[in-house]
């Protein structure tokens, strides 16, 4: 069977594959497969939704299959839309959005819907296509009979051995390097997951996907993906996207031990984690292995509303965790999140406050930040009636983007780092005084980063510092 994998056109740009793309590609091409790709949201020579339905009609896929991201949905049923309008090909839609909202995107133009976990449910669905199997027999299945009625196959299967998965660098050929600006040289991969599942129980993230059960990868199958990255495309320098890369020290330990024992190449990482997950030992084992840069998340700076989101951290924890990261040498930095429903001007200045505490010790802020309340997350469903956001991803008015201006054009460059539209989204309806410190929060976390960067000789946000030449 035919397969066209699609990340539709979305305004804000991408640098790389995304690494679910590439495992569902990779375990299609393991099935048998004939699988193209067309990734519409890469940020340099990209193809647009014209050329998406000129590879549908060139290629013939039997399946049309689409990653929604919540954010610019709008624009993926728009091109479903249009492709369905030029083909007998089944339109499936996957990711997150679709996971969250599966009978919504079989009214707005998809087939089929796959929930969770897709390398698996992809495959199974071609069966059943293909007429060896029932179609609401396959896990995470939404589909719509022949009678109109909306049909659910059995829930979606958490899939446990994901060392039993196809490696996403199968498919890294099927993403041209011209999409992403990288003409001459490799495209840069999407990363590396070690794991999947995270069980921390944070009321803004929609981890629902990979779940909340932890899985992991044996260390011998992650070294031989880092080797098999770095001989075919030279990789060295690798992002890890585990969503709770320390929860488990002894499995983390045994992974350090083995990247120690070393590659015949300069190895070096990153990696995200929680600030109550770490110890100087954990640290120091991972900076041994080639650790070079350490994300935390942190979200506010105010004790009562990081048990109100339900965190399951302090802000001393925070600091701790820093002190050690920063006294082995390594990078830091650290996500704030602004405008929670439950804050108020009292618990932003503590958290200004406590960016202001924190900046000797963190390298980089997390740019933007203002809350954007998701499809499945306590946050969304506990205050989308009263706030009267309700399906606000089908909105035209939610689904603009400004992209950043060059970073020579310093004034508009500078302005544009130190705001977020989000916040002109107002999903909570903040007052007068709420914006106001949504904004200084916003700016003493760009400033400090736009110092680091070269491009401000001050930090301090009073008065506004003029660029540097």
């Amino acid at each position: 069977m035919r397969v066209l994998l699609v990340n539709p056109p979305s305004p804000e740009r991408l640098g790389s594959p995304l690494l679910g793309l590439q495992y569902v590609a990779a375990a299609l091409l393991e099935s048998g497969a004939e699988v193209r790709v067309v990734d519409a949201a890469a940020r340099g020579d990209a193809p647009d939704a014209h050329a998406v339905i000129r590879e549908a009609e060139s290629f013939r896929p039997q399946i049309v299959g689409m990653s929604l991201f919540t954010r610019w949905v709008r624009h993926a049923y728009r091109l479903a839309d249009e492709l369905a309008a030029r083909g007998e090909w089944t339109l499936v839609a996957g990711g997150a959005h679709a996971t969250v909202r599966p009978e919504e995107t079989l009214r707005r133009g998809f087939d089929v819907a796959l929930c969770g976990e897709a390398e698996r449910g992809i495959v199974r669905l071609i069966a059943a296509l293909e007429g060896r199997g029932r179609l609401d027999d396959v896990p995470g299945v939404v589909f719509r009979r022949p009678d109109g009625q909306i049909a659910h196959g059995p829930p979606a299967e958490r899939i446990d051995d994901l060392d039993a998965l196809a490696p996403p660098y199968r498919a890294q050929d099927l993403f041209d390097p011209a999409w992403y600006g990288a003409r001459g040289a490799p495209v840069t991969p999407g990363g590396i997951l070690t794991s999947r599942g995270c069980p921390a129980r944070c009321t803004f993230c929609a981890n629902y996907v990979t779940g909340r059960a932890f899985r992991d990868r044996a260390a011998h199958e992650v070294v031989r993906e880092i080797r098999a990255w770095n001989r075919g495309w030279g990789v060295s320098f690798f992002p890890f996207w585990d969503d709770a890369f320390t929860v488990k020290p002894a499995r983390l330990l045994e992974l350090c031990a083995a990247f120690e024992r070393g590659f015949d190449f300069p190895f070096g990482f990153s990696a995200i984690t929680r600030a109550n997950l770490v110890t100087p030992e954990l640290l120091g084992a991972m900076q041994r292995a080639g650790l070079v840069h350490v994300n935390f998340g942190v979200e506010s700076g105010d004790d009562r509303i990081l048990a109100a989101i339900k965190k399951g951290i302090r802000t001393d924890q925070v600091v701790r965790a820093l002190t050690w990261a920063k006294e082995l040498g390594l990078a830091t930095a650290c996500n704030f999140m602004l405008g929670f429903p439950q804050e108020d001007e009292a618990a932003l200045e503590r958290t200004l406050r406590f960016m202001e505490h924190i900046a000797p010790l963190t390298d980089t802020f997390s740019t933007l930040g203002v809350v954007v309340p998701f499809p499945g997350t306590p946050i969304y469903d506990d205050y989308h009636v009263e706030y009267g956001f309700t399906d606000w991803w089908l909105r035209e008015d939610f689904s603009r983007y400004t992209p950043p201006p060059p970073i020579e054009e310093r004034e508009a460059f500078y302005r544009y780092y130190t705001d977020d539209a989000n916040l002109e989204l107002d999903f909570f309806r903040y007052g007068p005084g709420m914006r106001a410190l949504i904004r200084e929060c916003l700016r003493f976390k760009a400033e400090h980063n736009l110092k680091a960067m070269g491009l401000l000789p001050d930090p301090v946000f009073r008065p506004a510092p003029a660029l540097v030449p």
